[in-house]
């Protein structure tokens, strides 16, 4: 047959058994095997590049730190208190001849009432007894212990403390840190030689005291105390409204109608301060009653006045709680009469109710293995699991947690006794060997953030 003769069409018969032509099965699956090998290929290559481009693992310092749980609250001072009024003067300025919070006898001097009413000088009068009476305290230090560089950094810090209350408009607590500088300045001079002594100091102040005093005119009244106790110069009124004698029955609705309670302003007569009759004081402080629970087995706990920047130790006193109701008052008392403390009616505190010290963690990084809490930890290059004791979770999604030393040590002397007895066997002993593992310790390498984590798993 001529090359260039038209080919014949196939028949279906023909095109049938042609599939089972050797050569031609030979190049299909040869086709279909370079086809399969090269879809895993790119697989395997695409698998790890994922793997190489994932977040690697969050890590953190297991690092002991001691965290103080907090409540804040609006605090309302009670104390037991007579006011004390001038006889016949209505008008006038009141210098007090003890200082806030010195302890007056019966029959003791409070206070003179001068003709002239000038609070810029009964301000600076107060101000000055305050500085006279804080150089008296330091009067007979050994000045050969005391440096320049402690004070340096105190009168640093109480610039840097003013300067931070005046931009955020606290010029209250501004001016209360002014006489704690003006001390420690005046103590500077004289460590420095440029001036004597305290006496040199002291003097000077009370010159400027009397130059002040002789420009309020005539001295119209002296006060006395009527009773013993604690003189403070500084009276708002409500000394009879917020009284620690109604403590011991007061009931969550009669504390709520106190706090819309307006001061009492007396007959008109010129205010001399008052004078607290017993050294115990109390503050109560309306919160939820979830809050109030922190406080039901509490010893002591320490309170802090923000406005004041002062800090005491109060003892729970009793919680009132509102039936029906959320809502509950903590009553705590102090013990110590404080010199110097703005008594404020209302203040806000800071109350530390608990501290706890130990591991603090994300809640994230515990996990659940074997019905054990703890977390992962990085131990070289291989993940592993520390057991963890939770004390206490935070509101800001953190947990304190502790290990067990002496435990620890326990189950690594089994594990060196286990491993020193298989020395010449090719058997490796480890902690799980024992069925448990170890506790969470100092400067473990915990794993916060990673995903298929186990023990054992070789990280790179």
């Amino acid at each position: 047959m001529n090359r260039y003769e038209e080919r014949k069409p196939q028949t279906f018969r023909e095109r049938f058994f042609s599939l089972f032509d050797r050569n031609y099965l030979a190049r299909t699956l040869a086709y279909l095997l370079v086809s399969l090998l090269a879809v895993g290929f790119i697989f395997y290559i695409g698998y790890h590049l994922v793997d190489q481009f994932e977040p690697g693992l969050e890590l953190v310092d297991a690092v002991t730190k001691t965290v103080a749980i907090t409540v804040e609250a609006d605090a309302y001072i009670f104390r037991s208190e007579t006011p004390v009024y001038a006889s016949n003067c209505w008008s006038g300025s009141v210098t007090a001849a003890v200082a806030d919070g010195g302890k007056v006898s019966r029959g003791g001097k409070l206070a003179d009432i001068y003709a002239a009413s000038a609070p810029e000088i009964e301000n600076r009068i107060a101000e000055i007894d305050m500085q006279i009476a804080q150089l008296r305290k330091h009067e007979g230090e050994d000045r050969s212990v005391q440096s320049t560089a402690s004070l340096d950094a105190g009168i640093f810090d109480s610039f840097y403390a003013i300067a931070s209350d005046c931009a955020a408009g606290k010029y209250g607590n501004a001016i209360a840190r002014r006489v704690g500088l003006l001390v420690d300045m005046q103590k500077r001079a004289v460590l420095r030689g440029a001036v004597s002594d305290y006496e040199t100091q002291i003097m000077a102040l009370e010159n400027e005291r009397d130059r002040l005093t002789a420009q309020l005119g005539q001295n119209l009244e002296t006060v006395y105390a009527a009773q013993s106790g604690y003189y403070y110069a500084e009276y708002d009124g409500y000394g009879e409204i917020f009284s620690a004698s109604l403590l011991p029955s007061i009931t969550y609705d009669e504390f709520l109608a106190l706090t819309e309670s307006e001061p009492d302003t007396g007959d008109g007569r010129l205010s001399a301060g008052t004078v607290l009759t017993d050294y115990r004081w109390y503050v109560a402080c309306p919160m939820s009653k979830s809050e109030a629970a922190e406080f039901v087995d509490l010893v002591s706990c320490d309170v802090e006045f923000l406005s004041a920047s002062e800090r005491f130790t109060m003892t729970l006193e009793r919680i009132v709680s509102q039936v029906p109701g959320d809502r509950a008052v903590v009553i705590l008392e102090c013990g110590v009469v404080p010199s110097s403390f703005d008594f404020t009616r209302m203040q806000k505190v800071l109350i530390s109710t608990e501290e706890y010290t130990g591991f603090e963690l994300p809640l994230g990084a515990l996990r659940v293995v074997d019905g054990q809490n703890g977390v992962y930890v990085q131990d070289g290059v291989t993940i592993r699991f520390r057991r963890v004791n939770i004390l206490h979770e935070t509101d800001d999604g953190t947990v304190i947690c502790v290990g067990n030393p002496a435990e620890n040590a326990a189950i690594r002397e089994d594990v060196r006794v286990a491993n020193l007895a298989a020395r010449d066997s090719d058997v490796t002993y480890d902690e799980t060997s024992f069925g448990t593992y170890y506790w969470i310790e100092e400067n473990d390498v915990v794993v916060i953030g990673g995903r298929d984590l186990y023990t054992g798993k070789i990280i790179g």
